[in-house]
């Protein structure tokens, strides 16, 4: 049985599948794990809260300057060796984090680590939409998000058990990306398809962003609301007078709605369409905050609250994808989501402080009142008509 698993041709397409999807949550468990333990470690290190909201920056900034470079080195490197070696480098930038206690360094560090832990995503990504069974695409992608979403708790569980102090934690990072190796070396099938000369470089990627449209302010959208919802809302939690322990059971409700309900609202995508269901999440996105506002410090109702918009909210991640899927064949899906990360990068940089200076403004609803701004602009740019189609075979959104 486990020899024809790893043999049998005829499961050529779901090993590589399940390469890409293992290897992509166990790189999300590791990068989940180390986020706090940088955190942590630079507070210590310089007492500066500047120091490290900046140095947490530098992961936005270093999605957005590799995503682009994406396409390019997929037509240089096969996407296996690709992704194993942005892997290797990982796991060994870790362990000169401690050896190097310098800010500077680890400015420096953390941006060409955000870089190789990018090329992971967008390569992994741009694997399973080409190998998913375009019917039921939405769905896989689902799965594939549910799993990812359980690998950021895990990395959560890691932390609370190891620390952040020593060595213990970042050398269990550095095995979780080594380990993240093994899908892609051991489970034989399809490589990444490269990209053609039209679908690498900079200018490619912006045609794709200029056909898939939806998808990528999709994508703006839940990298503003992801970062918002993780950077801000403890704060705003704190604000409005719950306790530590309401604010982690606050934020955990979010977590499990982005892992029990991908499948699902995968599942409606594909029976429903794409599209339709992206539009549809938006007036989520738009009535969410108002939820979490009315239910003021009430801890069950938001509770329930987060369970429900942050959950749906990760489905423009996940559906967003799909419809890029949708969108594209072959090599030229990794170029629209390399936008796609890119967009998702930019939302992840730009929203956090902007929510903050509107938490300062007005407080503490101020961030609610930018996040249905957000999705109020997000709907109004669904709603325009579509473009003219493309005539190499991708739709537009």
């Amino acid at each position: 049985m486990i020899a024809r698993a790893l043999l049998s041709p005829d499961l050529a397409r779901p090993r590589s599948m399940a390469a890409a999807i293992i290897c992509a949550t166990l790189s999300g468990c590791g990068f989940t794990l180390l986020m706090p333990v940088l955190a942590l470690n630079l507070e210590t290190m310089t007492g500066s809260g500047l120091i490290v909201g900046l140095n947490g920056a530098v992961a936005a900034l270093s999605t957005i300057a590799a995503a682009p470079f994406v396409p390019r080195l997929l037509q240089i490197v096969k996407g296996r060796a690709l992704i194993l070696a942005s892997l290797t480098f990982a796991a060994l930038s870790l362990p000169l984090f401690p050896f190097f206690p310098d800010v500077a360094f680890w400015f420096v560090a953390r941006f060409a680590m955000g870089i190789a832990v990018s090329i992971v995503f967008v390569a992994s990504e741009t694997w399973i939409n080409q190998i998913a069974d375009p019917a039921r695409r939405a769905t896989i992608l689902g799965m594939y998000a549910t799993a990812l979403a359980s690998g950021f708790g895990a990395g959560g569980l890691l932390f609370a058990g190891l620390g952040h102090e020593g060595w213990a934690p970042w050398l269990a990072g550095a095995a979780l990306f080594l380990a993240g190796m093994l899908p892609i070396a051991l489970l034989r099938g399809p490589d990444v398809e490269a990209p053609g000369t039209d679908d690498a470089g900079l200018v490619s990627m912006l045609r794709a962003a200029g056909t898939a449209r939806l998808a990528i302010a999709a994508a703006l959208l839940f990298g503003a609301t992801e970062t918002v919802f993780f950077s801000l809302m403890p704060v705003y939690g704190a604000r409005i007078g719950l306790e530590p322990h309401a604010i982690g059971f606050m934020m955990a409700a979010g977590a499990v709605g982005g892992i029990v309900l991908q499948i699902p609202l995968g599942w409606l995508a594909d029976r429903f369409g794409r599209a339709n269901a992206i539009r549809a999440i938006g007036l989520i996105c738009l009535a969410g905050p108002g939820a979490v506002w009315l239910a003021g410090s009430e801890t069950l109702p938001i509770y329930a609250i987060m369970f429900v918009y942050v959950g749906v909210t990760m489905g423009l991640y996940t559906i967003g994808l799909s419809l890029i899927g949708e969108r594209f064949t072959g090599g030229g899906i990794a170029a629209a989501n390399a936008a796609f990360i890119f967009t998702y990068g930019l939302g992840s940089l730009v929203a956090p402080p902007a929510g903050g200076w509107a938490m300062d403004a007005r407080d503490p609803e101020g961030v609610l009142i930018m996040l249905t701004v957000l999705a109020a602009a997000f709907l109004l740019f669904a709603a325009l008509p579509a473009g003219k189609r493309r005539s190499t075979g991708a739709q537009d959104s």
